[in-house]
Parts: structure tokens; C-alpha cells; sequence
């Protein structure tokens, strides 16, 4: 039984008792209440070891909170340096991609400067040769005109009938022959 309930059943056997006139005095059933002290005294060392009981576990579980919570807070700081960490490479790595995009870029315009430079040395190459053959050329028809011009002969035939034209244009023999010459 538990204290609390026996304290109430003393105070209601006390209750029940009969007051002395004129005097603070009760009779009670002496029986009945040194019972219930007995059965107090009884419960009270249980009592006692429940409630130690119930501190003890109280500690315990105050005691696992505060390991849980310290754990938490733990692993919270870590996370937060894990972040910052990860913040940082990640600052880390975008500078190095815009680096490496500024020297693409770089790298870019320099093979197009160097592309341009390239085309315009062929191209002036190409312009040289035509212009090489175009005076060939020129050259030709002057000498074919002034070998014309005091003859004024019928220009020569072939068995057949057909006239014979020496080619104005040079061969590619011809063309290379002038390559190595310039």
C-alpha cells in the first residue's frame, strides 16, 4: 500500500474517534492505528527505495540527454566545419574555373591571331603566284603578238588543215619550274 493512502486511513480512523469533554483528548481503536503505523512503517522502506529508484533513473535518463545532446552539438560542429570546408574548395574551385576560362579565352584569341596571320601569309603567297602568272601570261601575248605583227602570215596548219596554236597557258611543269626559280 502506499504511505500517502495509509496516512489517509490514520486520519480518518482519528476522525472516528471520540472526543473527552471538555478536553482535546480522543478515544481511538488503539488496534486499528498502531496497524496502519505498522503497515506505514512497512511501506516506507519501499517507499523510499522507489523514490531512489525513480532518482536514479531520472539521473540516468538527465544523463543520456546530456550525452545525446553533447553528441549532437558534436556532430553539429563538424557539419558546420564540414560546410565551411566544402565553401571554401568550392570558393576555391570557381576561381580556378574562371581562370582557366580567362586562359581559354586567351588561348583563343591567340590561335585566331595566329590563324589570320597564317591565311594572310598564303594569301599574299597566292597573289604573288598569280601575279607571276598573270606577267607569264602578259609576256606570252606580247611575244606571240610582236612574232605576228611583221609577218602577217596566215598562222601555221596542221596535215589536216586545222591551224596549230602553241598554248599561251603554262603547264604545270611549267609552274613548278617558276616556283623554284623564285
Amino acid at each position: 500500500m502506499e504511505i500517502l493512502q495509509l496516512v489517509d486511513q490514520l486520519e480518518q480512523t482519528l476522525n472516528r474517534g471520540w472526543r473527552m469533554p471538555f478536553s482535546p483528548s480522543l478515544i481511538v481503536n488503539s488496534e486499528e492505528c498502531l496497524r496502519l503505523i505498522d503497515q506505514m512503517r512497512i511501506s516506507i522502506p519501499s517507499a523510499i527505495k522507489e523514490s531512489e529508484r525513480m532518482i536514479t533513473e531520472r539521473d540516468r535518463i538527465l544523463s543520456d540527454a546530456q550525452s545525446r545532446a553533447e553528441q549532437i552539438v558534436a556532430h553539429a560542429e563538424q557539419q558546420a566545419i564540414q560546410i565551411v570546408s566544402e565553401d571554401a574548395i568550392t570558393e576555391r574551385a570557381r576561381e580556378e574555373a574562371e581562370r582557366i576560362i580567362a586562359h581559354g579565352h586567351a588561348e583563343a584569341i591567340r590561335l585566331v591571331d595566329e590563324a589570320e596571320v597564317y591565311a594572310l601569309d598564303v594569301l599574299y603567297r597566292l597573289r604573288d603566284k598569280l601575279n607571276n602568272s598573270l606577267h607569264q601570261a602578259e609576256n606570252g601575248i606580247q611575244a606571240i603578238e610582236a612574232s605576228q605583227a611583221p609577218q602577217e602570215q596566215s598562222p601555221p596548219e596542221d596535215e589536216e588543215g586545222e591551224l596549230k596554236f602553241a598554248p599561251a597557258i603554262p603547264s604545270d611543269e611549267d609552274d613548278e619550274e617558276m616556283q623554284e626559280e623564285t
